[in-house]
């Protein structure tokens, strides 16, 4: 029997990071891809191989595609630059769709490459009307969806597609929706957000919702894609959403902190995020607001993970249950108090 080695990409990501703990802890053997030089491969458990390199680099991808005879792999390419900003970026379409038809090529180009799982995004789906269930597609258009990182997700997740129909690729296609959870060592956007309600630095909020998956559920709906997913098909991998006033109190219930004070109107939120935004363009700096942010706040983001739950036996915890673990874990490594 042929040994199979895991191919990780974003290994030291959120998300790549619980995938590579979750297939070590069931016993398989993981190579992790991490950009060269970065700090974050630290977090990439002991037991993983480590490859140095870049999507964007065939010679790194190359060597991180070379495994001795009589290996097989699966091929989980979960890397990608995430961005709130919508405007076009060339760094991110050149990593995010390049980086992917890099990785297609080379599972193509090497025979003992059994399957690719790519990490797509919920965001990659175009949006329904409000009060309808958003279910996979089986065609990607850029131009359905808002927003850069949106777009290079759906040019990516339509290549791989392509891949699958025109050349016979073994693939699938996972779309996560919002992260959060424990082990987020980079502290990415939603634990940015639990730190200052529990600090209390969040003077408002907005009312809006979102749609958060726990990143351990998320990772478990990953290798199950691997395990059992089928050629050609798309999974989404999403939670219930949730308004940012419950979301808010679960924080502060938990956390035993001042709750947020008010809750903007949408309307109030687009409105100080223009102005955030104009401020920010001439200091130079990052807005703490965006009209953007504020419209995925305001999107219908109602995901069914039927199929998901069906074919995979992909699960969710609870929220209270997510969030109890992720301040616990932030309490542990000293983020707060």
């Amino acid at each position: 029997m042929k040994q199979i080695k895991y191919l990780v990409t974003g290994a030291a990501g959120f998300l790549g990071g619980t995938v590579c703990r979750q297939l070590i802890e069931r016993g398989d053997s993981v190579r992790a891809f991490v950009l060269s030089g970065d700090p974050a491969r630290k977090y990439v458990p002991g037991e993983a191989e480590i490859v140095e390199g870049d999507l964007t680099d065939m010679a790194s991808l190359e060597k991180f595609f070379t495994v001795e005879e009589g290996t097989e792999t699966i091929v989980l390419h979960i890397a990608s630059i995430v961005t709130v900003n919508p405007d076009y970026s060339s760094k991110v379409m050149e990593v995010n769709v390049d980086g992917t038809k890099n990785i297609i090529r080379l599972c193509l180009a090497h025979p003992e490459c059994r399957k690719l799982v790519y990490c797509s995004s919920t965001g990659a789906i175009p949006e329904a009307a409000n009060g309808q269930s958003i279910r996979e597609v089986g065609r990607f258009d850029p131009d359905e969806v808002v927003g850069c990182y949106s777009r290079s997700k759906a040019m990516a997740s339509q290549a791989v597609l392509d891949a699958v129909h025109d050349q016979g690729l073994h693939a699938c296609i996972v779309h996560p929706s919002g992260i959060m959870g424990p082990e987020d060592y980079a502290v990415g956007e939603t634990t940015g957000t639990l730190i200052r309600i529990i600090k209390g630095e969040m003077p408002a909020g907005i009312d809006g919702s979102f749609n958060l998956c726990d990143v351990r559920d998320l990772a478990a709906g990953t290798i199950a894609a691997a395990d059992r997913g089928e050629d050609g098909e798309c999974y989404i991998l999403a939670n219930q959403p949730v308004s940012f006033r419950t979301f808010s109190r679960m924080v502060t219930d938990e956390a035993g902190c001042k709750p947020v004070k008010a809750f903007l109107p949408i309307w109030a939120a687009n409105l100080m995020g223009s102005v955030m935004e104009k401020q920010a363009r001439k200091k130079g700096k990052k807005p703490l607001m965006t009209r953007f942010s504020v419209y995925n706040l305001a999107r219908n983001n109602s995901f069914d993970s039927t199929k998901a739950e069906k074919e995979l036996g992909y699960t969710t915890r609870s929220y209270q249950e997510t969030i109890h673990d992720e301040i616990a874990w932030l309490r542990e490594t000293g983020k707060i108090a």
